[in-house]
């Protein structure tokens, strides 16, 4: 099971990048082009009449059977699947599931990320993904530098993870009858408790604030961290939720936030924190330079 976490998960540092060894490096635009070709010569060749991604990325895939289910979202999503993984055009087998897998969207090579949210749970498809959509010009374990990949997929399970957290925020701001809600960005919600007359924050910010955290439930909130006194923080530090939040309120403002798992420890946790938890954030913010 570690070598196929491994396989799908880790994606080289050079998967846009050159061999600066290279007097001609090539670009990635230039190997993209050159990839597209080589899969479409392959699905030519095959008789494979095989669909494009929406956006043109050149990830091609093929629908062997149509499932009924929702369709991933976004790399918050999780997904449970069964999958071979091939080179293109050998098809030569590198890689097979022998149980279904469950991975984190966002921490799948790009290929899959532009590929999965194009079918329903309980499909079969095949994708034909681009080198540079994949592992580029890096080695990586049994896979040539600059391969051209077949995954065969079975998306068995689609877990929507920021749908859930939405209801769970709009479930607790209900019961708990909480007023003037504010919207902001990728599900985050906040409500201002008293308005301060300072400047906002950039996002490069060093901001200071205090803050209570506390994991959000109707039945049983538990307090994970709280810190009375203003502490200083890079924003680009914090997790995502703060980021987005900070910078919307000015200096001198208390608040708090309703932060979706999406946008906080996500999937992993961390500490006292469990998976997928979605969390509260009551700050102050004093400073910000």
């Amino acid at each position: 099971m570690n070598r196929i976490f491994f396989l799908l998960v880790v994606v080289g540092v050079g998967l846009f990048g050159c061999n600066t060894d290279t007097p001609n490096p090539v670009t990635f635009e230039d190997q993209l082009a050159k990839d597209r070709s080589a899969i479409d010569s392959y699905l030519v060749s095959k008789g494979i009449a095989a669909l494009t991604d929406s956006d043109d990325y050149g990830v091609r895939y093929l629908v062997n059977l149509e499932g009924s289910g929702i369709k991933p979202m976004g790399a918050s999503d999780s997904v449970t699947v069964n999958y071979t993984l091939r080179l293109l055009p050998s098809e030569a087998e590198i890689e097979k599931s022998t149980a279904p897998v469950r991975f984190l969207l966002g921490d799948l090579i790009p290929g899959w990320q532009i590929g999965l949210p194009l079918i329903k749970q309980g499909s079969k498809a095949n994708f034909y993904v681009p080198s540079g959509w994949a592992y580029g010009s890096a080695q990586q374990g049994k896979i040539p530098p600059n391969s051209n990949l077949i995954f065969e997929i079975e998306l068995l399970k689609v877990f929507p993870q920021l749908r859930k957290d939405t209801l769970a925020i709009n479930d607790y701001l209900v019961v708990k009858e909480i007023k003037n809600v504010l919207k902001g960005p990728e599900g985050l919600k906040y409500v201002i408790t008293s308005l301060g007359t300072g400047v906002n924050p950039s996002a490069t910010s060093t901001v200071s604030f205090t803050y209570t955290g506390t994991i959000l439930s109707t039945t049983n909130a538990t307090v994970f961290d709280r810190r009375s006194n203003p502490v200083d923080f890079l924003l680009t530090g914090l997790i995502k939720g703060l980021k987005l939040g900070i910078p919307l309120i000015p200096v001198g403002t208390k608040a708090t936030f309703f932060i979706p798992s999406t946008l906080g420890y996500g999937l992993s946790g961390s500490g006292s924190i469990p998976s997928n938890a979605n969390l509260i954030f009551e700050i102050e913010l004093t400073g910000s330079k």
